[in-house]
């Protein structure tokens, strides 16, 4: 017999989607709050830091950098959305640049202590991983041509 897990989404939170309140009370236990003004550097183009964070208010353009220096936005996100889920699973310094537009509060879930929780409990593990997916598909999807 296979031994699958079903998941269904429980609410819209882009990291949290499949997690129950006890869960969700867990990874809260490693969450940090931080507010950013306008015009703020958050991310730069380079840095190891392999954390995750969520835009709980506000809003962030996303930029590139040529070779010629020049720098070019790639994307807007705003609140509800996950930032440095690909560099979490792959690790790489950062790709692009993450300048908030808008006073942002935002939270950080800190790479290594997200990974000791998630030792800890593979089910949360899981259902973290599947809401990482989802946001990459998402992504992937909206570079792809019409």
């Amino acid at each position: 017999m296979e031994n699958r897990m079903i998941l269904h989404k429980l609410n819209e939170h882009p990291l949290y989607c499949y997690m129950n309140p006890q869960e969700i009370a867990s990874i809260e236990k490693v969450r940090i709050e931080q507010t950013f003004i306008a015009h703020e550097s958050i991310i730069a183009i380079g840095e190891r830091n392999r954390d995750l964070m969520c835009l709980d208010e506000g809003s962030v353009s996303i930029q590139v950098e040529d070779t010629q220096g020049t720098i070019t936005e790639v994307a807007r996100l705003h609140e509800g959305s996950l930032i440095g889920e690909m560099n979490y699973i792959i690790p790489t310094r950062r790709t692009a640049n993450v300048v908030s537009l808008t006073e942002v509060v935002a939270s950080y879930y800190p790479y290594a202590e997200l990974c000791a929780l998630l030792a800890q409990q593979p089910i949360l593990a899981a259902k973290l991983f599947a809401a990482l997916n989802i946001q990459l598909q998402m992504k992937l999807r909206r570079m792809l041509p019409a």
